[in-house]
C-alpha cells in the first residue's frame, strides 16, 4: 500500500508540479527561444464555428466588425452547423457589411463544417473562433504578428474567463485555465506548446489538412502542424473573453468529449510521438497532455494506498486518528471548508471525465456533434454547489463490502468479531446518540438562520389521490378554510385511477377545486409528474387526502421563500387518533425525528421531507423517474441538487391518522425502507460536494439508519460469538436477548401498558419492517403503487394526542 500511494503521488506531483519546474529549469539552462514579431498585416479569415447561437452570436460578430484591423483585409465568415434558432437569420442581417454565412446541412458537426469551409477562404491566415468568445480590439494584430517568424504555424490566444459568480466551476475553471497559461508560455519558450484553443487560434491557411469528422479540431490540426516541421506559439497579449461553463456538469460532459476526440488525435498524427523528429515536442505532448489525462487513475492509486494506509492506522492509534478525521470533518463544515470541498469536487469532475474520455476514446465511441450550455435549455433545474457525488450508491457499495468482510470474520474467535462487535455497536451508538450530539453542537457553532418574512406567491395545494371518498369531503373543507387569499390559492386533486366517490366529491367543490383525472392507475410518482405539467403556481404544497391543515400553516410555509437560499418546506404533521396502543412509542419516536429535522434545517438543511405536507418553489421541481416510491425524498433532493435549501417550518402544522394497528405501521416502514433502498441506489442520492452538511446527515439520518438492522444482527451474532471470551461480550448478548423477549412481549396488547414493554415492542416492530424493507428494496420487489389502508371517516375534528 505504502509503494503505490508513493508511486501515484510521485507521478501526480510531476504532473500538476514537476513538468512545469522541469520547462523552467530547461529555460533557465538554454534560455528562452524566441519568436521573430513583426507588425505585419495579412489577409485573414475569422471564421466563427456555430449551433444554436442566437443568444450571443450578434453580440458576437458586432464584436468581429469592430476589431483594429483593416476591413478589406478581414473576411468573417460564420459556419452553422443547421442551427434552426434563428442564429442564421441573425447572420444574414449583417451580409451587407461583408459578413458570409456557411450554412451545413444536415448537421454534421464542427469539424465537418471546418472542411467543408477552409479551403475556399481567401486568407494567408485562418482565426478559428467560438461564438461565445469576445475578442479585445487589438487581439488579431497579437496573433498574426507571430506569422512573422517563418517558422510559426499556428498562434493560440489567452482565453480568459468572465468573472460571473463563485460557484465551483466557475472558480475551478479560472483557476485552472490560470495554471494552464503558464505552462503554455514555458512550452513557447522551449519549443512549440501543445494544442490550440478553440476560442482564439490561428494557422497559416496552407496548414489546413482536411481531418476525420469526430476529430477535435484545435487539437488535431495543430499535432499535424507541429508533425510536419512547424513550430506552434502561445500570445498572451492576444485576448478573447468567454464565461466560464457555469455548472460542473456542462464542464464534465464537456471534458468528456474533449479528452475522448484528443486521446485519437494522438494517434492520428504518429509522428509527434517520435522526439527524434519533433524533440522535445514529444516530451511536452505526453507530459501536458497524456499524462494528465490518466491523473483519475494515479489519483485512484493514490486513494487505495492512502485508504489502506488509514485503515491500518485506526486500528493502531483508533482514537487519535478518528479523532483528527472528526475534527478534518468538522473543519469542512466551515464556509471555507465547503470552497475547499467545492473546489476539489471541480477537479475530481474532471479528472473522472478524463477517465471516462480515455475510455470511449479508446473504444471509438466519440462523436463530432456539439452542443453548447446556451444552444439547450435543460429539463432539470440547473445543478449548483460544485461536483454532484452519488453518495447514495457509494455508501451501498461501501457498506455492502464492509459486512462482507465483517461476516467472513465470524469464522475466526479473536479479534476479527472484537471488531465486527464494537463497529457495529459504534454505528448504533452513533445513530441514534452520536449524531444528535454531533448536530447538536453545530447548531451552537454555525446556525444559519432563515430570513423569513410575510409572503404571498401563488401557491397550489397539491393532492394526490386514490379512492380517498372516506376523507376527501373534510380535506377539501379543510383546504378552503385556510387563511390564504383566495386569488392566490389554487386547490388540485390529481386523483390516480380513482374508482369510488373521490371524483365526484371534487367535483362537487368546482370552480374552486380544480380535478384533474388520470385512468388507469400508474402511481403516485406518475400522478404527480403529470399533473404538475398543468400547474404554473409559484409555489407547489404537496399534501396527503389524509392530512388536516391548521388554518395558517401555508402562511407559515410560504414564509419562508422570502429567503432566495430557501428551495423547499417541510411542515409539522401530528398523528391523532386511537393507534393500537402505540401511540406514546410512535409520538417519542417522531419527536426525536422532530429534533433531527429542526436541526438539521437550522445549520443547512434537512433530508427529505414530510409526505404529508411540504412545499417547494415550483421552478425546482425536477421529475423523478415514474417507479420511484419516496417522492418525499426523490422530489426535495433535486430541490439541494439545485443549490437550495430544505427547511423544517415547525409552525406549518397538520394532524392526520396515525397508524391503527402494528400491520399498518410494519407495512408503512418497510416501504419507506424499501424506498430509501431504491433512493440510494438511483442518481436521487447524489449531492453536490459543496454541502457536505446535506452528505453527513443523509448517511448519518437516513442511509446508516435504514442499515440498522444489519448492524444490530452483526452486534448480537458477534457478541455470542465472543460471549465465552469477556463477560461483557455475554451480557451485551443477554441485554439484546432481553430487548428481543420484551418486544415479541408487546405482541400482547394488554403487555404494552407497560412503558418499557412498548418501547421495545415499537422499536422491534420498527427494525424488522426495515430488514423486510430491506430486501424487497435492493431486490426491487416494492410496489410503485401505494396501499391506502381504510380511512376513518373524517366527520369530525380529530382530537390531538398531547
Amino acid at each position: 500500500m505504502l509503494a503505490l500511494l508513493l508511486v501515484s503521488l510521485g507521478v501526480l506531483w510531476y504532473i500538476v508540479a514537476g513538468y512545469p519546474l522541469a520547462l523552467r529549469l530547461l529555460v533557465w539552462l538554454r534560455g528562452p527561444r524566441l519568436v521573430r514579431r513583426a507588425d505585419i498585416r495579412p489577409r485573414v479569415s475569422l471564421l466563427i464555428s456555430a449551433y444554436n447561437e442566437a443568444a450571443v452570436i450578434r453580440q458576437k460578430i458586432e464584436n468581429a466588425l469592430a476589431l483594429d484591423y483593416p476591413a478589406g483585409l478581414l473576411d468573417v465568415v460564420v459556419v452553422s452547423d443547421e442551427s434552426d434558432d434563428g442564429t442564421d437569420d441573425i447572420v444574414r442581417e449583417f451580409a451587407g457589411r461583408g459578413v458570409a454565412l456557411a450554412r451545413q446541412v444536415p448537421r454534421r458537426g464542427k469539424t465537418a463544417g471546418l472542411n467543408r469551409t477552409v479551403p475556399g477562404l481567401t486568407g494567408e491566415i485562418v482565426v478559428f473562433s467560438d461564438a461565445n468568445a469576445m475578442y479585445e480590439p487589438d487581439a488579431l494584430l497579437k496573433l498574426v504578428r507571430n506569422f512573422a517568424d517563418p517558422s510559426v504555424g499556428y498562434v493560440t490566444g489567452e482565453a480568459r474567463y468572465l468573472d460571473t459568480g463563485m460557484a465551483a466551476a466557475d472558480v475551478g475553471e479560472r483557476a485552472y485555465w490560470s495554471y494552464e497559461m503558464q505552462v503554455k508560455r514555458l512550452e513557447t519558450a522551449v519549443g512549440s506548446m501543445v494544442g490550440g484553443d478553440g476560442a482564439i487560434y490561428a494557422i497559416r491557411r496552407e496548414l489546413w489538412r482536411e481531418l476525420p469528422e469526430n476529430a477535435i479540431n484545435d487539437f488535431l490540426n495543430p499535432l499535424q502542424i507541429v508533425e510536419a516541421g512547424w513550430r506552434g506559439v502561445y500570445e498572451p497579449e492576444a485576448v478573447a473573453w468567454e464565461e466560464t461553463a457555469g455548472a460542473t456538469g456542462s464542464e464534465y460532459r464537456r471534458r468528456v468529449r474533449i479528452v475522448s476526440r484528443s486521446w485519437r488525435a494522438v494517434f492520428l498524427a504518429p509522428g509527434v510521438l517520435n522526439p527524434f523528429r519533433v524533440g522535445l515536442f514529444t516530451w511536452c505532448l505526453l507530459s501536458h497532455k497524456v499524462l494528465r489525462w490518466f491523473i483519475g487513475l494515479f489519483a485512484a492509486g493514490a486513494l487505495v494506498g492512502g485508504g489502506g494506509l488509514y485503515i491500518r492506522a485506526v486500528t493502531s492509534w483508533p482514537l487519535p486518528v478518528l479523532g483528527a478525521t472528526a475534527a478534518g470533518a468538522l473543519g469542512l463544515l466551515t464556509l471555507r471548508g465547503r470552497q475547499i470541498l467545492s473546489m476539489a469536487g471541480y477537479f475530481l469532475a474532471l479528472n473522472v471525465a478524463s477517465t471516462k474520455g480515455l475510455l470511449m476514446g479508446s473504444l471509438g465511441q466519440v462523436s463530432g456533434v456539439w452542443s453548447t450550455p446556451r444552444a439547450a435549455a435543460p429539463s432539470q433545474p440547473a445543478v449548483r454547489g460544485g461536483a454532484i457525488i452519488p453518495v447514495g450508491t457509494l455508501f451501498l457499495v461501501s457498506a455492502g463490502l464492509v459486512m462482507a468482510a465483517g461476516l467472513v470474520s465470524l469464522v475466526r474467535i479473536d479479534r476479527p468479531a472484537f471488531v465486527l462487535f464494537w463497529v457495529s455497536v459504534g454505528v448504533l451508538g452513533y445513530i441514534y446518540a452520536g449524531y444528535p450530539l454531533l448536530i447538536g453542537a453545530l447548531n451552537l457553532l454555525a446556525r444559519r438562520p432563515v430570513q423569513a418574512a410575510a409572503f404571498e406567491p401563488a401557491v397550489c395545494l397539491f393532492i394526490a389521490a386514490n379512492d380517498e371518498e372516506a376523507v376527501m369531503e373534510s380535506k377539501l373543507r379543510n383546504a378552503l378554510r385556510l387563511d390564504y387569499p383566495p386569488d392566490r390559492l389554487e386547490i388540485v386533486v390529481a386523483s390516480d385511477g380513482s374508482v369510488d366517490r373521490t371524483n365526484e366529491i371534487v367535483r362537487g367543490f368546482g370552480p374552486r377545486v380544480r380535478l384533474i383525472e388520470f385512468s388507469p392507475r400508474r402511481g403516485k410518482i406518475a400522478t404527480i409528474n403529470d399533473g404538475l405539467r398543468q400547474v404554473a403556481s409559484d409555489v407547489i404544497i404537496f399534501s396527503d387526502a389524509n392530512t388536516f391543515l391548521q388554518a395558517d400553516a401555508v402562511r407559515a410555509l410560504v414564509r419562508n421563500f422570502a429567503d432566495e437560499r430557501v428551495g423547499g418546506v417541510s411542515g409539522d404533521v401530528v398523528l391523532v387518533g386511537e393507534r393500537a396502543s402505540l401511540a406514546k412509542s410512535e409520538d417519542l419516536y417522531y419527536r426525536y425525528e422532530r429534533w433531527l429535522q429542526r436541526v438539521e434545517s437550522e445549520i443547512g438543511s434537512m433530508i427529505g421531507a414530510d409526505g404529508a405536507l411540504y412545499a417547494i418553489r415550483r421552478e425546482l421541481f425536477a421529475p423523478p423517474a415514474p417507479d420511484t416510491i419516496l417522492d418525499d425524498m426523490a422530489i426535495p433532493m433535486a430541490v439541494l441538487r439545485a443549490g437550495r435549501r430544505m427547511v423544517f417550518e415547525p409552525d406549518a402544522r397538520a394532524w392526520e391518522q396515525g397508524s391503527e394497528s402494528a400491520m399498518q405501521e410494519f407495512a408503512r416502514k418497510s416501504r419507506v425502507i424499501a424506498g430509501g433502498m431504491q433512493f440510494l441506489r438511483r442518481r436521487d442520492s447524489s449531492v453536490p460536494l459543496a454541502m457536505p452538511q446535506v452528505i453527513l446527515s443523509l448517511v448519518s439520518h437516513k442511509a446508516l439508519r435504514w442499515l440498522s438492522p444489519l448492524f444490530a444482527t452483526s452486534a448480537l451474532l458477534s457478541s455470542l460469538t465472543l460471549s465465552g471470551v469477556w463477560p461483557g461480550y455475554a451480557a451485551a448478548a443477554w441485554a439484546q436477548a432481553t430487548l428481543l423477549g420484551l418486544g415479541l412481549a408487546g405482541c400482547v396488547p394488554a403487555l404494552r401498558r407497560s412503558s418499557t414493554i412498548a418501547i421495545a415492542h415499537y422499536f422491534c416492530l420498527i427494525q424488522t419492517a426495515a430488514a423486510t424493507g430491506l430486501i424487497w428494496g435492493l431486490s426491487g420487489r416494492q410496489s410503485v403503487l401505494w396501499r391506502r389502508f381504510v380511512r376513518v371517516p373524517a366527520d369530525a375534528p380529530f382530537r390531538v394526542i398531547p
